[in-house]
């Protein structure tokens, strides 16, 4: 399986979900400034945990509250 950049991969996604440019999403801004619903997070951890294979709660946004932060967790667990 070919291996993703879960920042890049997450950037991407939020900009998505946001509609709004990948430059536009700062990896270092808190999730919660970035004006995410719940339903939005949700689905994001669902998709996280199929591309990073593991086990993601939504609540991960509030403990890792940063692209970067969430990103190096997520790495560390591989």
């Amino acid at each position: 399986m070919e291996k993703i950049d879960i920042k890049d991969w997450l950037q991407n996604q939020i900009a998505q979900e946001l509609g709004t440019t990948i430059e536009e999403v700062s990896c270092d801004e808190d999730f919660e400034n970035l004006k995410l619903d719940s339903l939005a997070l949700v689905s994001l951890s669902y998709e996280l945990e199929s591309q990073a294979n593991i086990e993601i709660s939504p609540t991960i946004f509030t403990e890792f509250n940063t692209i970067n932060k969430l990103a190096a967790w997520i790495n560390a667990q591989k």
